[in-house]
């Protein structure tokens, strides 16, 4: 069911990545960040209930969780300052624009399909990975587990590998100083039980990182 959609699916996120240079591998690490989590938590935290099956629907949401910014001008996506309030508004709301994309593709989908259950979890890890525990987060500013918890392991992956990442307006983080502003609450306060399992991951996340780093050359 995934496989048969990852050549379209991927023909997407290459567009994103194209559009922006320092976005490169940025898909596919949160993907695999984001699966090194999901182990942990179906080991440590069963009550959430996220199955072996689990794993690759909320890994392909992860691969597609920054989908919306397909329709984010370049003039905003390559700015080297700061956003203005207005450039940040028309940022954020890559998560409602990925949703929505989502949200048509299950208008087009039985709701007993598994494709339906694909594209409903791809819909809120793009709507709520930049939500937060505190409620501190966007675009709805959710609380606690109001925030479905594939969104929250997508967006605790995805803002480590913010840091680690350079981007047009920033260096790269050592990925040392990035893990402990993860556990810091730098980037925002995150589920408490999803870091104890993101602190037992260090060299898991390095392995990656330096995987694709040499890859990318």
């Amino acid at each position: 069911m995934i496989q048969g959609k990852d050549m379209l699916f991927s023909y997407v996120i290459s567009v994103i990545e194209n559009r922006d240079f320092y976005a490169e591998y940025h898909c596919e690490k949160v993907q695999r960040f984001t699966r090194i989590l999901l182990e942990k938590v179906i080991r440590f935290c069963p009550d959430y209930k996220i199955s072996e099956e689990d794993v690759d629907t909320i890994c392909f949401a992860a691969m597609l969780h920054d989908v919306g910014k397909i329709v984010v001008p370049d003039r905003i996506l390559h700015k080297a300052g700061r956003l203005d309030f207005n450039e940040l508004e028309i940022m954020k709301n890559h998560t409602r624009k990925g949703r929505q994309i989502f949200e048509r593709l299950m208008k087009l989908t039985r709701e007993d399909s598994a494709d339906y259950a694909l594209y409903k979890c791809c819909a809120e890890v793009c709507m709520y990975h930049h939500e937060r525990y505190d409620g501190d987060g966007y675009p709805l500013g959710l609380k606690g587990d109001e925030i479905p918890i594939a969104a929250q392991i997508v967006g605790v992956a995805d803002a480590y590998d913010a840091l680690i990442s350079e981007r047009i307006y920033k260096p790269a983080y050592k990925p040392e100083e990035a893990f402990e502003m993860i556990i810091e609450g730098d980037c925002g306060v995150f589920n408490p039980r999803l870091i104890d399992l993101f602190s037992m991951m260090r060299m898991e996340l390095e392995e990656v990182h330096e995987e694709i780093m040499r890859k990318k050359g």
